[in-house]
């Protein structure tokens, strides 16, 4: 995979670019966000590393204009600022994740691996696979563009199923995935749960279906 790393401290981008090159990936790096932008319109990328405190766009910025133009490129961003305000706003424009500086090279490698598991379908706060898409703000689940009513846990299942489409998932992994510690459910709440999802995304002509692997789990094609 090939990682943009956009961060105007020399010394921290070669240090994250190493660490990248050690995993096996290519990683470029822009200084600027002019840089960037040059070096987008000529490699395809499968993530970027955004420092928000740029020289001459501020980072939140690029975001804003990247998901405007329905770029997709997974954005895990670095921030020094101690308020919470810019990355909470960097998220809500369509930022994967955000990572404090200073941080642990480690962690930033895992947060990394985990926006580029998540499938390419995704701009801003929407999450798509075929005709179905799910707002992960609003929480609203649309069918070529209609609403259609699901409850809360409804809702988070076809989530994790949309993030992990055309994987193989069992019930226990989403068990475990939407509900908490120590939160008491039947047996059989993700099965019921599961019925209800498939009715009406049926019933709304969706064009991707979750099917049953029998002794296994689910998966979303």
């Amino acid at each position: 995979m090939r990682i943009l790393i956009t961060e105007d401290n020399n010394q921290l981008a070669q240090f994250i670019q190493q660490a990248i090159l050690q995993d096996g990936h290519a990683a470029d790096i822009a200084h600027s966000a002019q840089q960037m932008q040059t070096l987008l319109e000529g490699w395809q990328y499968d993530a970027m590393i955004l420092d928000l405190g740029l020289p001459d766009i501020d980072g939140i910025d690029i975001i804003r204009a990247l998901r405007a133009k329905d770029n997709p490129i997974p954005i895990l961003i670095l921030t020094a600022r101690g308020g919470v305000e810019d990355r909470i706003k960097g998220l809500d424009l369509g930022a994967d994740d955000y990572l404090n500086k200073p941080f642990a090279i480690e962690e930033l490698k895992a947060r990394l691996r985990a926006i580029l598991r998540r499938p390419v379908e995704y701009s801003g706060n929407l999450l798509s696979r075929g005709n179905i898409a799910l707002d992960t703000k609003s929480r609203r689940v649309l069918v070529d563009e209609e609403n259609i009513n699901m409850g809360k846990t409804e809702v988070a299942i076809l989530e994790y199923m949309i993030r992990h489409a055309s994987l193989t998932v069992s019930k226990e992994a989403i068990y475990d995935a939407i509900y908490a510690l120590g939160f008491e459910v039947t047996d059989n709440a993700i099965q019921v749960a599961m019925h209800r999802i498939r009715k009406k995304l049926e019933q709304a002509g969706a064009n991707t279906e979750i099917k049953t692997i029998r002794g296994i789990g689910y998966i979303l094609s």
